[in-house]
């Protein structure tokens, strides 16, 4: 099995979710063993080459119940209304079927 260390940076001084007194983390699991873990890409194909990667190291590392890869926007917004407003259904539905979401954007 392969290691992976990864090391986040922030452009940001102090992330958002320190700085809201009403933002709250959600919780985590002890362990992914027995969980299915949703991948959500953005409209960027390299995200999904991210996602892809991501599932891969999880499979080697967890004993996983299964892998779900979404994708509710298949192209950029729309320039009026709110992005979530358009896919607020497609996220709940996913959130009701995995026990864990990961996200990314890739350009």
């Amino acid at each position: 099995m392969s290691s992976v260390n990864l090391t986040m940076l922030s452009p940001l001084p102090v992330y958002l979710d320190e700085t809201a007194s009403h933002s709250v983390l959600a919780p985590r699991p002890a362990s992914l063993d027995g969980k299915v873990v949703g991948l959500l890409p953005n409209w960027r194909p390299s995200a999904v080459h991210l996602l892809e990667a991501i599932g891969t190291l999880l499979q080697e590392r967890y004993r996983l119940k299964a892998i779900v890869m979404e994708q509710p926007v298949r192209e950029p917004p729309l320039r009026t209304g709110k992005l979530l407003d358009t896919m607020r259904e497609q996220l709940d539905d996913l959130a009701r079927r995995v026990d864990v979401a990961i996200t990314a954007t890739g350009d």
